[in-house]
């Protein structure tokens, strides 16, 4: 990780969002080549889009994957990651018309709410840096997990201090690197050299030959070690020789001497990795010894706009999502049918649509709700209601606005109390 920037907002809106990367254009410019990865914030894809035009934009599929599968499932759509990996425009077209002929909704959804590069074949070669998760990013959480919770003077002062160490070290592991490309990324291609006898490599000249994959249908591939170009596009995104490539490598190696430095990009180079760290971050006094700068009025905290903080002590974890193990109010929902996780077994997709039960239709008669689903109805003969009177335990006012029903359904006129009972109901209304 090679901090750039870090910056203090009060949330991620669009207008913080924006500051952010005009800082950022401040710090390196405006260069020519550039990508931003963004996770699923739209506020920052418009910002990038705002201060960064000319940017290529990519997305991290990681996060484009859950949101994905939130309408999506199945095991076809799972052909999104080998599409996604692919560096051949053609092994991605192959796996996407899977996908696309199982559902015809996931192209207008990709289309319409994840349109940036989120693939490998549509990577400008040129950047080399073929990540197509933002997975980095978070190698800063982890960084100042622990200082998350200072007060933001102490916080960013902290950071700085961080960051002055992390220079330094560099530039003292720089200074014992010998050679032309870094030490490890050699050691990671003479180790990738074994395990590769499924590849059976011919040349057709010193610099050039096609090489076979036994494992796939004896799939063949053109490998040009002048231009470090192989026809499967990983050599030529990622800058380091690929498998093909390290194949043919080892039959050159076999009739003369081959140095692995020569075949790799010179982003991987020593002096590029001493040219990065060769700035030196200055050095500051504590608060105490700062210059008294006078403003002219009352520098106040600023008001806080939206939700306000709550009292007690600053979280320093990181608020997972429900696909990373975390949960949104208490433990995480399973269902118990289909053993997926968001929703529980009786809001389970697959049991469909059900019939709710009806709860019969209800009356109202002075403040008394009677079920009409109930056993006796008004239009029943008074001898079958009266057994239900003698169980019912009811108030002195619910008794008599009973009988009053009672006497209705018999078609008897209203008694004196009955008439002062409805005179009293209509004051009270």
């Amino acid at each position: 990780m090679f901090p750039v920037a870090y910056g203090f907002i009060e949330s991620e809106n669009g207008d913080n969002l924006a500051w952010f990367m005009n800082q950022v254009k401040k710090a390196i410019g405006d260069p020519p080549v550039l990508a931003v990865c963004t996770d699923a914030c739209k506020g920052l894809e418009n910002a990038v889009k705002k201060v960064f035009p000319q940017a290529e934009q990519r997305e991290c599929f990681r996060h484009m994957w859950h949101n994905f599968q939130k309408y999506f499932h199945g095991d076809v759509f799972g052909r999104l990651w080998p599409a996604a990996r692919a560096y051949r425009p053609e092994e991605y077209q192959h796996h996407m018309s899977k996908v696309f002929d199982a559902s015809e909704k996931v192209y207008p959804y990709l289309r319409d709410y994840h349109n940036l590069l989120w693939m490998r074949c549509m990577f400008n070669p040129v950047i080399k840096c073929d990540y197509i998760n933002n997975n980095l990013a978070e190698c800063f959480n982890a960084w100042v997990r622990d200082i998350k919770d200072l007060p933001i003077v102490q916080l960013a002062d902290k950071i700085r201090e961080m960051i002055m160490e992390l220079f330094r070290k560099r530039r003292m592991i720089g200074e014992r690197f010998t050679g032309i490309i870094l030490p490890f990324v050699i050691h990671q291609l003479n180790a990738k050299t074994r395990g590769l006898g499924h590849l059976k490599a011919k040349a057709s000249a010193d610099w050039s030959g096609e090489v076979k994959n036994a494992n796939k249908e004896d799939e063949r591939h053109v490998v040009k070690t002048l231009t470090h170009e192989c026809t499967c596009l990983q050599w030529q995104h990622t800058g380091k020789p690929c498998d093909h490539a390290l194949a043919f490598i080892n039959v050159l190696q076999a009739r003369n001497f081959v140095n692995m430095e020569d075949y790799v990009h010179e982003y991987y180079s020593v002096s590029r990795f001493r040219a990065a760290y060769e700035g030196v971050i200055e050095p500051l006094t504590d608060k105490n010894q700062w210059p008294h700068v006078d403003t002219g009025f009352v520098l106040r905290p600023p008001i806080p706009i939206g939700k306000k903080k709550g009292a007690g002590r600053t979280r320093k974890q990181r608020i997972k999502s429900w696909w990373e193990g975390g949960s949104r109010k208490g433990s995480l929902n399973k269902c118990k049918k289909c053993g997926e996780i968001g929703h529980r077994e009786a809001g389970c997709p697959q049991n469909g649509t059900k019939k709710r039960k009806s709860r019969g239709k209800r009356i109202h008669l002075h403040g008394l709700m009677f079920p009409l689903a109930m056993p006796f109805h008004l239009h029943q003969p008074r001898a079958r209601m009266m057994p239900l009177v003698a169980v019912l335990e009811l108030s002195q006012e619910a008794k008599l606005q009973l009988k009053l029903v009672l006497d209705l359904s018999q078609g008897s006129k209203l008694l004196p109390h009955h008439q002062n009972l409805q005179q009293k109901e209509r004051r009270r209304k």
